[in-house]
């Protein structure tokens, strides 16, 4: 099992600020209605393709082809365009955050936006690890620790006491941020289940839908936002080579600590 320790580098009020409240406002998806789109043109493009390959005709396997390529390109550059642009706009923004001081944390005029917050912070981790969760001065608020082909991943206290335990029930094979997530999760507390976690398809981003008990709650997890009934109650974000939960301490639950310590 390999330790992983988290870079020495605390999250400015400044920065905070920006990836809870500015990122999502510069960085936006590729639109569905561009997707579908897009697959409609793919697919006539390449029953162009096959007819002329089928046909044996010539003429429409050359324009079959151009176009198939043409089409991939234009694909290539509209969605990795995409991407670029989010992530130029969110380094600028970042690159402003490092000017500011982080003195005005200390202004008393200034009324602090996360005082009814949560924030947890742990390292980028593959399955098997073993890291730390922390909160924003390095305390170290849980340990997590998972068996590389097992199914479980264990959440533990400073004194090494199990807390939560979370169970894989059915994986992933998807690489895009947040649907790395296991499609489903159990989370427990000994034999006493907490809450499901469930990641459901979706063509532009993940959707994770996060049922809890004890109290029962609907959570939904989108793009790095976390909805209570459809309310923006937190946000999960990357940054410094780390995944932040920022939550409102009274709508934090052990089924959105399960889902956060999975994520990777």
């Amino acid at each position: 099992m390999a330790q992983v320790d988290l870079p020495p580098q605390r999250l400015s009020e400044y920065e905070r600020a920006i990836c809870y409240y500015t990122f999502p406002k510069i960085t936006h998806p590729v639109a569905f209605g561009l997707i579908v789109a897009y697959a409609v043109v793919v697919l006539e493009v390449a029953a162009i393709l096959c007819y002329g390959l089928m046909t044996d005709n010539a003429a429409y396997t050359r324009v079959g082809s151009v176009a198939f390529a043409g089409i991939t390109v234009i694909g290539m550059v509209v969605f990795l365009g995409r991407a670029l642009l989010n992530e130029v706009r969110m380094r600028k923004a970042l690159a402003v955050a490092k000017t500011v001081p982080d003195a005005i944390s200390h202004v008393e005029d200034i009324p602090d936006p996360f005082q009814h917050h949560l924030l947890l912070r742990h390292p980028l981790h593959a399955r098997g690890d073993l890291f730390p969760c922390t909160d924003n001065d390095g305390n170290i608020v849980y340990f997590v620790e998972s068996a590389a082909g097992g199914p479980w991943w264990k959440i533990k206290d400073p004194q090494d006491k199990e807390v939560l335990r979370v169970r894989v029930e059915q994986g992933s094979t998807s690489f895009t941020f947040g649907g790395n997530v296991p499609a489903r999760l159990a989370v427990y507390n000994d034999a006493q289940e907490l809450g499901r976690i469930r990641r459901r398809v979706s063509f532009t981003s993940p959707v994770i839908t996060v049922e809890a008990k004890q109290p029962a709650a609907t959570y939904t997890v989108q793009r790095g936002n976390i909805f209570r009934e459809k309310s923006l109650v937190g946000r999960i974000y990357y940054l410094h080579k780390s995944l932040y939960l920022d939550i409102q301490k009274q709508a934090m639950h052990p089924a959105i600590l399960g889902l956060f310590i999975t994520m990777t």
